[in-house]
C-alpha cells in the first residue's frame, strides 16, 4: 500500500495532468471536471493535514526520547549524535540555546574572539556571519497601511458633526418688524390716511341763542372747532412660501443625523426667502410686497453716508415717527462709509475697533442689522413697528412618499412651507438711503 507521501505525489501530478489537458484544450472548464478538481483538491487538503500531524507527532516522541536519555544520564556514547544543518545543531531534544551553543558556527564564530589564552578578547574588526536556523523562515511584516495587514485593524477617526461649506444666512429683520397671527387667507389692516387737527382756543360764550350750524364766525362765542380723521382699508394678500428636497427611506433611516440636517436647511431657506421677501417682494403674486416696494421718503448722501442716516432720521421724525433700526447691506457696512470711516487723524469714527461687531453696531442709538437681503449703495431707516408680518400657517415640515413613484422607488420628498401676509402700516415711518 501506498504512503501517504506516496499517494499525495500522486494525486498532485494527477491535477496537473488535468489542468494541462484543460489548458491545452481551450474551451473551457466543465462541470464535471469543475467537480472532480474540487474533489481532488480537497483530498489534498486532507493528506497534506495528515502527513503534517504524523510529522508533529514524530518529533514530539524524538524529543521526548532524548529527554528520557539526559534524565538516565545514559553514556555519551550511546546518545546519537546531533545532526547539524548548516552548522547549527537540530534542536531535538533541548532548547533552541542549547542547540545553538553546541553548534559548530558558533564555536567557530566564537573562536574569532579567543586569544592565545583561550579568553574572550574585543575585536572592532570582525564581522559578524549569517546562519539559518531550522525551522524558522522570513513571514511577511506586519504593516499599518495595509487593509490586508494591521490596517485592516484601525478605525478611521472621524470628527463628530458635519462642516457645511454653505452656511445659511442670519435672518433678523422679522425681529425687528409687528408679529400677529391671523385665521384668513386675506391679511388687512385699517391705516389713517389724513387728520384734520383744528384745535384751537375758545372764547367764552356771550349768548345762549342757537348758532347757525352754518356761520362761520364765532360772534357771539363758546363755539369749538371741529377736527376730523379719514381712514383706509389696505389689504394684503396670504402668500406661500415652500421647497422640498427628496431623500431615500434608507438614508433617512440609516443616517441619525441627516433628517435634523434636512430640515434645518429647510426651515432656513425659508427664513431667507421670507426676509428677501420683506425687504424686496414685488408685490405681485405670489410674492409679498415688501418694504422697498412701498413709495417712500428718500434722502441722499449729502456729506458722508453717516450724515445721511441723520438726516433720515430727521424725516421719520418730522413724519411722527421714532426710528428703531436701519438695514444695509454687509459691503455698505463693513466699509469707508460706515465701521472704517476714519477722521484726518486716522482716527476711526464709529467706535473702537477692539470692541466687538455687535457692541459697534449702533448708529445715532439706531440698532444696525446688516442683512444681504438689502439692496447694495442702499439702506433704509425707519420705525419698524409699524411694518406687520401676519402668519397665517408658521413653518412647518411634511413629509411623504405619494409623489410620482415615489412609493415603488423608496423615496421620500420632505417639504417646508410657510404661509404669511406682509403690511406697512405707515409709509412716512420709514425713509431710504442712496447711494452709500
Amino acid at each position: 500500500m501506498a504512503t501517504q507521501k506516496e499517494q499525495l505525489a500522486k494525486l498532485v501530478a494527477d491535477m496537473k495532468a488535468l489542468g494541462d489537458e484543460i489548458d491545452a484544450r481551450g474551451d473551457g472548464l466543465a462541470a464535471e471536471e469543475q467537480v472532480t478538481l474540487t474533489k481532488m483538491a480537497n483530498d489534498v487538503n486532507v493528506l497534506v493535514e495528515s502527513i503534517k500531524a504524523t510529522a508533529t507527532a514524530s518529533g514530539t516522541v524524538d524529543m521526548a526520547s532524548a529527554f528520557l536519555a539526559d534524565l538516565a544520564e545514559a553514556p555519551v556514547s550511546e546518545k546519537a549524535a546531533p545532526v547539524v544543518i548548516d552548522g547549527i545543531v537540530d534542536p531535538q531534544g533541548m532548547t533552541l540555546g542549547e542547540a545553538f551553543a553546541k553548534s559548530p558556527a558558533f564555536d567557530e564564530f566564537v573562536k574569532q574572539f579567543r586569544g592565545n589564552d583561550g579568553q574572550i578578547r574585543s575585536d572592532n574588526n570582525v564581522k559578524s556571519a549569517g546562519y539559518n536556523l531550522p525551522g524558522f523562515h522570513a513571514k511577511d511584516l506586519i504593516t499599518g497601511g495595509s487593509a490586508t495587514s494591521a490596517g485592516a485593524l484601525v478605525e478611521t477617526a472621524r470628527l463628530p458633526g458635519v462642516t457645511d461649506l454653505v452656511p445659511a444666512r442670519e435672518p433678523r429683520i422679522r425681529d425687528l418688524c409687528t408679529n400677529i397671527t391671523i385665521g384668513s387667507d386675506l391679511f388687512e389692516y385699517v391705516r389713517v390716511t389724513s387728520k384734520t387737527n383744528s384745535a384751537a382756543g375758545v372764547s367764552e360764550a356771550t349768548s345762549s341763542a342757537v348758532i347757525d350750524g352754518t356761520t362761520v364766525t364765532d360772534a357771539i362765542g363758546g363755539l369749538k372747532p371741529e377736527s376730523a380723521l379719514a381712514f383706509e382699508v389696505v389689504a394684503s394678500p396670504v402668500e406661500t412660501i415652500a421647497h422640498w428636497i427628496p431623500i431615500t427611506r434608507r438614508a433617512a433611516a440609516d443616517g441619525s443625523q441627516i433628517r435634523g440636517m434636512i430640515d434645518a436647511f429647510l426651515f432656513s431657506g425659508l427664513a431667507e426667502a421670507e426676509e428677501d421677501a420683506i425687504l424686496t417682494g414685488s408685490g405681485t403674486s405670489p410674492e409679498l410686497k415688501g418694504l422697498m416696494s412701498y413709495t417712500l421718503p428718500t434722502v441722499g448722501s449729502a456729506g458722508t453716508d453717516i450724515d445721511a442716516v441723520v438726516a433720515a432720521q430727521a424725516t421719520v421724525r418730522f413724519a411722527r415717527r421714532t426710528p428703531t433700526a436701519m438695514v444695509v447691506h454687509p459691503n455698505d457696512w463693513f466699509s469707508s462709509g460706515f465701521l472704517l470711516a476714519k477722521d484726518l487723524n486716522d482716527n476711526y469714527l464709529l467706535g473702537d475697533p477692539r470692541a466687538s461687531i455687535d457692541q459697534i453696531n449702533q448708529l445715532w442709538g439706531l440698532r444696525v442689522v446688516v442683512s444681504e437681503a438689502m439692496p447694495e449703495n442702499t439702506a433704509i431707516v425707519g420705525d419698524f413697528s409699524q411694518a406687520v408680518v401676519a402668519d397665517r400657517e408658521q413653518a412647518s415640515i411634511y413629509v411623504t412618499d405619494s409623489h410620482a413613484d415615489f412609493f415603488t422607488r423608496n423615496i421620500l420628498a420632505i417639504l417646508a412651507e410657510e404661509r404669511l401676509g406682509f403690511g406697512v402700516l405707515d409709509t412716512s415711518a420709514f425713509c431710504t438711503i442712496t447711494a452709500v
